[in-house]
């Protein structure tokens, strides 16, 4: 088995990559049981409403497995670009679910590793971990996004240098650079990442799967489309939750946790 998916807390979905002796890289069946592992989550409707993604050992993610690659799929030219597609297909369904996926990652998040973390919604860190786009090292190209997402995130300049140098960063580094929102000591990186998990887990499952659909598109649209984007989902969003209306009253209701202070 490759993957362990566990529930740790209501409404969280953990999926672990668990082949320590590959440093967690991804092979053909690994790459598929993880886009099973998405798939499900998707089915699951508004009982997962947080997916944490991590590794098992030293590794988050060592990005593919150049070994099982080099002994036999890399001859056949059919398989190695359906290896490619399934990859990017896979990352795709992170983005484009309706879960808020949470990249956990410890120690080593290379090339396809790396482009696993840039897909993810959120980012946690080991403060030491080493994060980066590797491809170039070895003559080989990005297929998991990392030429497409990086100078998003980054802006071109930022990109090209990692791009081009293949230079890692440390979790530290991460955070700096706007690709992590925490990193921790390796101790504390499963309990921090989870903590995460479960405060986003209490709000309404339509608002997260809209508010994410919202902020991934601003990265597609003009300001001007963006924005009737934005009232467009909030009015749909009225329409169709009845939890908008709780939450507005709640609020306005004196003496609530969140509501103003009753008059004197």
């Amino acid at each position: 088995m490759t993957i362990v998916i566990d529930d740790p807390a209501p409404h969280v979905r953990r999926i672990t990559l668990d082949r320590p002796e590959r440093m967690n890289a991804l092979d053909g069946p690994t790459l598929r049981a993880l886009d099973d592992a998405l798939l499900q989550c998707a089915a699951s409707g508004q009982d997962v409403r947080v997916v944490i993604v991590r590794g098992t050992g030293r590794a988050f993610c060592a990005g593919n497995d150049l070994k099982w690659l080099a002994e036999g799929v890399l001859d056949d030219r059919a398989a190695h670009m359906r290896h490619q597609d399934l990859m990017q297909q896979t990352y795709e369904r992170i983005e484009s679910g309706r879960q808020i996926v949470i990249g956990s990652v410890n120690g080593f998040a290379l090339a396809g590793g790396f482009e696993l973390a840039l897909a993810c919604d959120l980012v946690v860190a080991d403060e030491d971990a080493q994060l980066g786009d590797e491809h170039i090292r070895r003559n080989l190209l990005p297929s998991g996004g990392s030429s497409q997402r990086l100078p998003r995130k980054l802006g071109l300049q930022r990109a090209m240098y990692y791009l081009l140098t293949g230079r890692r960063m440390s979790g530290r580094e991460a955070v700096e650079l706007g690709l992590a929102v925490a990193a921790v000591p390796a101790a504390q990186l499963e309990a921090t990442t989870l903590a995460l998990a479960c405060e986003i887990a209490r709000a309404d499952p339509n608002a997260l799967a809209a508010m994410k659909s919202m902020a991934r598109r601003a990265l597609e649209l003009p300001l001007k489309e963006g924005l009737w984007m934005e009232r467009w989902t909030q009015h749909r969003y009225r329409a169709t939750s009845p939890a908008l209306e709780a939450g507005v009253r709640g609020f306005a209701k004196p003496g609530s946790p969140d509501g103003p202070e009753p008059a004197p």
